[in-house]
């Protein structure tokens, strides 16, 4: 099993029932190919770097989860048919690199 990161970017202009039902859709594929969720971390409305279908916003999604190497193939394939859906990226993280990130913490500069 693999560790996946998949970030979603929803149409903003959508309500709130709407967008709710858009994330179960995604959540949905995940599990129907066999994907297990851990985290979902919804960050709201937020403006996009470039317009997108001549929209400047867009609401932001990030699910981690683990699953089988052919499962975000198949999930992406379902997104692309989303009208709702502006755009998805999938990266695959190494449970070594999941580690160090949590590990990390700022270090604070001493003046002497």
């Amino acid at each position: 099993m693999n560790k996946y990161e998949l970030g979603v970017i929803i149409k903003a202009d959508l309500d709130e029932e709407t967008f709710r039902a858009e994330t179960e859709r995604v959540h949905g594929f995940i599990t129907r190919f066999g994907g297990t969720i851990e985290t979902v971390d919804d960050w709201g409305r937020r403006k996009l770097a470039y317009p997108i279908q001549k929209l400047t916003e867009g609401m932001y999604s990030f699910i981690t989860y683990t699953a089988e190497g052919n499962t975000p193939k198949e999930v992406e394939a379902r997104l692309r048919l989303q009208e709702n859906v502006l755009r998805f990226l999938t990266i695959r993280r190494d449970e070594d690199e999941a580690v160090e990130t949590a590990k990390e913490e700022p270090k604070e500069e001493v003046e002497a």
